[in-house]
């Protein structure tokens, strides 16, 4: 599966160190966006992608967590932003949103929340380029991933499978939130695309090591439930805490 690395759980003080250490192995840097309203905190924004963005040319994966995302499009797409996801929630009219994103040349991303079905998510499969499937409630670190994440993404992989879309347009399926040792191998079995990582990267004796570890999970088998093995140390930080972002 690919791997989405969620800047949130890395060291705050040093995120030069890493994006540097990930950058030619990650396939993306996820970076979730609060503005005290959508969710009370307050994280990340368009300086910070700005700056990552002279830093390296790894896919910058914007998750916007805000009252009004279609007053931020414009900013974070000219900050370097590659791909922007928006919740339905949160949006007037989401497919405009979603094609308001398009028409700036950044992938458009369409959260579903642990709450929503996965009919809706469907609905809007022409519009988004990626479909990010909360596996825990946004804005929380620290929760076990929603038991019923690997059946939604059954649900979604089916639908696209099955013609979900008059475009011809096919979303990628990725997974935000409680991504975990004991969690990854059903998703990636289920049909994910990818994972946005947190602490499984971060709290790792070998932080490149665990994201070719989500690499190397197979789909439609278990194998690599054991964290990855031969040579490679592979020491999780205790509870092996997720990130939704």
């Amino acid at each position: 599966m690919e791997a989405y690395v969620s800047l949130w759980s890395a060291d705050l003080l040093d995120l030069r160190a890493a994006v540097d250490g990930l950058a030619e192995v990650a396939d993306g840097f996820h970076l979730d966006v609060f503005d005290g309203h959508a969710v009370p905190d307050l994280l990340f924004g368009p300086d910070l992608v700005a700056a990552l963005r002279a830093r390296t040319d790894a896919l910058l994966d914007v998750h916007l967590m805000v009252a009004h995302p279609d007053d931020w499009i414009d900013r974070f797409a000219d900050a370097g932003a590659e791909l922007i996801t928006v919740h339905a929630g949160a949006c007037p009219d989401v497919r405009t949103t979603l094609r308001t994103i398009r028409s700036r040349g950044v992938r458009a991303g369409l959260g579903l929340e642990t709450h929503e079905a996965t009919g809706h998510a469907v609905a809007h499969f022409d519009d988004a380029d990626r479909v990010l499937v909360m596996g825990t409630v946004v804005g929380v670190k620290g929760c076990e991933q929603d038991p019923a994440t690997a059946a939604r993404v059954e649900d979604l992989v089916a639908a696209r499978s099955d013609g979900g879309t008059r475009s011809g347009s096919i979303p990628r399926i990725v997974v935000d939130g409680g991504i975990r040792t004991h969690t990854a191998p059903a998703l990636a079995r289920a049909g994910a695309d990818g994972v946005v990582p947190g602490s499984l990267v971060f709290g790792a004796d070998d932080p490149v090591a665990a994201v070719r570890w989500l690499h190397d999970l197979p789909a439609g088998d278990g194998a690599g439930t054991g964290g990855p093995s031969g040579d490679t140390k592979y020491s999780p930080s205790a509870g092996d805490v997720p990130s939704i972002g």
